[in-house]
């Protein structure tokens, strides 16, 4: 008699299901964080915005001897300038100050914070004539003003008197 006819068996190997649960785990730690919102580099891209936006604004301010006005919504910087001098003259939305990356309007929508990143509050400051920090015009700012970067390790900051931004 001829033993029973043995069918080849059909399945994985313990090490062919080890190496693709390997491969899943790798794709997985990719591809997760950018479904958690913004991404460490899009958050300290956007701060790195914020601090040289108020820069050039306070360079501009010096330069043009006159108010340079900076509004942050969550996603978009606004920068206006007054029509003249003196510490006491509001920026008009007409005069907007052009990006010198982009060369457009830093209020024109190509402008919006990269990375999809956001800021944690809206805000706005202005620089006189000298540099110097106003929480509005003509009212100098009396402490120190913090932008904070949804994901960012740290806010972005504007001191009182010097107008440092770090």
């Amino acid at each position: 008699m001829r033993p029973p006819h043995r069918h080849p068996q059909r399945g994985f190997t313990l090490l062919e299901l080890t190496v693709v649960m390997i491969v899943i785990g790798v794709l997985a730690a990719a591809a997760v964080p950018s479904f958690n919102g913004v991404s460490g580099f899009a958050a300290r891209g956007a701060r790195d915005t914020v601090v040289a936006t108020l820069r050039y604004a306070q360079q501009s301010a010096i330069a043009m001897r006159r108010n340079v006005c900076v509004s942050l919504s969550t996603t978009l910087l606004t920068v206006t300038y007054a029509s003249s001098s003196g510490n006491a003259q509001a920026c008009a939305a007409t005069n907007a100050l052009l990006d010198p990356s982009t060369g457009q309007a830093f209020g024109a929508a190509s402008n919006v914070l990269p990375g999809g990143a956001t800021l944690a509050a809206a805000s706005s400051v202005a620089f006189d004539a000298t540099g110097r920090p106003m929480a509005s015009v003509g009212s100098y700012l009396s402490s120190v003003l913090s932008i904070s970067v949804n994901g960012a390790a740290s806010a972005v900051t504007v001191e009182p008197e010097s107008g440092l931004v770090r």
